[in-house]
């Protein structure tokens, strides 16, 4: 099984999240304190709901705080908690991640494919 999801964020719309901590980790949160771009929240918030899209769930299924995007290298992955964890573990699932954004919008595609 391949499938795939990409999702599109205006940058200046992550100044809506009232409480950054109800989406994103305290990973994600101390990778932001480094990287002080806008841009950088809504590229991480991007891959989150195009992860979502790639196995064709929405958030009333997983919660979004079980989808983490850390950095190696500059490259990003994820890693996952709770439920999420378990059904991906169970369906044997891998995922490729890019992240790219502008002053304006934050683009995020997720290749996800069974091993």
């Amino acid at each position: 099984m391949i499938t795939n999801g990409i999702d599109i964020v205006r940058v200046e719309s992550i100044n809506k999240i009232k409480k950054l901590s109800s989406v994103f980790t305290s990973s994600e949160l101390e990778y932001f304190a480094s990287h002080k771009s806008i841009e950088t929240k809504a590229g991480v918030f991007a891959a989150k709901e195009a992860l979502l899209k790639s196995l064709g769930v929405n958030l009333s299924v997983y919660s979004i705080l079980d989808i983490e995007v850390l950095h190696n290298n500059g490259m990003p992955y994820f890693n996952f908690y709770g439920k999420l964890s378990e059904y991906i573990k169970k369906e044997r699932l891998k995922f490729s991640l890019s992240i790219t954004h502008d002053e304006v919008y934050a683009v995020a595609s997720v290749v996800c494919y069974t091993i």
